[in-house]
């Protein structure tokens, strides 16, 4: 089965980073933390959490610190991350469960899981962030770039 362009384009910056990683502890002035962020880009956030920890059809919510809060979820298809923010003003949508989606406590907005299907007075589906894992398998979500609600981190 071909890679698809964004799995080709992980594998190569992963494999290139782990060499780059590889002779950086060697020099002494990067800590083993800061190589294992640089696997996923200078603008992602990471979360906390094993990116295996996720069990199918689960939420987690976090604050990124960068004034966006995002949601790690997970369906059969892999992870993904959504902007918990509300589409109608802001407010953060809070996670019922896989069946019924998200639920804005503000004004009564609903979404379905993967963040579409917006219900009144919501105007738009949930924006949804890049997904990639550190070298040691830490979530980590860049809200810089955008992708199409079908993307996964396949695991």
């Amino acid at each position: 089965m071909p890679l698809h362009d964004e799995q080709r384009r992980r594998f190569c910056q992963a494999t290139g980073l782990v060499l780059i990683g590889a002779t950086l502890p060697g020099c002494g002035d990067a800590p083993p933390a800061m190589v294992d962020m640089l696997a996923c880009g200078p603008t992602s956030v990471g979360v906390g959490i094993d990116i295996t920890s996720l069990t199918i059809g689960s939420a987690m919510y976090f604050q990124t610190g960068n004034g966006v809060n995002v949601f790690v979820c997970r369906d059969a298809d892999g992870v993904f991350a959504l902007d918990a923010g509300c589409t109608h003003l802001g407010c953060d949508v809070m996670f019922v469960d896989a069946k019924c989606g998200f639920h804005c406590p503000c004004h009564g907005a609903t979404y379905d899981f993967n963040g579409d299907k917006p219900t009144a007075p919501a105007p738009r589906p949930l924006q949804h962030y890049l997904v990639c894992a550190t070298v040691s398998g830490q979530a980590v979500v860049d809200i810089n770039q955008v992708v199409d609600p079908s993307t996964r981190y396949k695991l």
